[in-house]
């Protein structure tokens, strides 16, 4: 049997590959987006079943 795939979209980041950042209290400061952890940035999470 082949195993199949399932694809669903990350709870953490809501499908974008970036969770949501805090900003901080310094204005003009830069924030340079992080990569979400639980789908290394790909907003989508792969099951195979």
């Amino acid at each position: 049997m082949t195993p199949r795939i399932k694809e669903h979209t990350c709870p953490l980041c809501n499908g974008t590959g970036f969770p949501k950042s805090i900003q901080t209290a310094h204005p003009g400061r830069k924030i340079y987006p992080i990569k979400c952890e639980v789908c290394q940035g790909k907003g989508k999470i792969t099951d195979i079943e």
